[in-house]
């Protein structure tokens, strides 16, 4: 019984019913539809939507010292031909830094094990990157045996239908288009 009434007062009581408890009946605030693929709007999208690219560092070296990590990251995002809006890097705890670049039209992050020698980088930006150069640089800087090139993704490679997502009206707009095709 004691347990009933601690859930009780929790707002949680199963087997009585309770004032405590309160039901929520929200709506979603969007509403989706599924857009053709051949509709302009998709196709500006589609020409704007960028690339992304997955770059693998092993056998690295000085993935534990923030100020080298930060020289590599601003010599990778320059070898992209993108502007550096901001930079933040941390130590992370067992040796390695962590960190991202917030760029004019994307982002390069950064995951560096020291222990490892391992470290990822992704970099996202509009069209035009240039994944092979980007690769030397960070190579370079890290002193890396081994850089790859893992995936490189743009929307023409994926198979992905596009999402459109509507604002849903104020039922106040609502009720106006609804009287108005009445009065039609």
């Amino acid at each position: 019984m004691a347990f009933n009434d601690t859930l009780f007062q929790l707002g949680m009581d199963l087997t009585r019913s309770s004032t405590a408890q309160e039901e929520d009946f929200s709506r979603a605030a969007f509403n989706t539809e599924v857009e053709d693929s051949t509709s302009p709007s998709t196709e500006q999208s589609v020409n704007s939507a960028g690339t992304t690219i997955f770059i693998d560092l092993h056998g690295a070296q000085r993935l534990d010292d923030v100020k080298s990590a930060e020289r590599a990251t601003k010599r990778a995002v320059e070898s992209l031909g993108l502007k550096l809006k901001s930079l933040h890097l941390d130590r992370v705890a067992g040796g390695g830094v962590s960190g991202v670049a917030v760029l004019g039209s994307g982002h390069l992050s950064l995951q560096a094990c020291s222990r490892t020698g391992f470290a990822a980088v992704d970099a996202r930006g509009c069209a035009g990157l240039k994944p092979s150069s980007a690769l030397l640089a960070l190579a370079e800087a890290f002193g890396a045996r081994e850089a790859v090139i893992q995936r490189e993704r743009t929307l023409s490679t994926l198979n992905v239908p596009a999402l459109r997502v509507v604002p849903r009206a104020p039922r106040k707009v609502q009720r106006q288009k609804a009287q108005a095709k009445k009065a039609a």
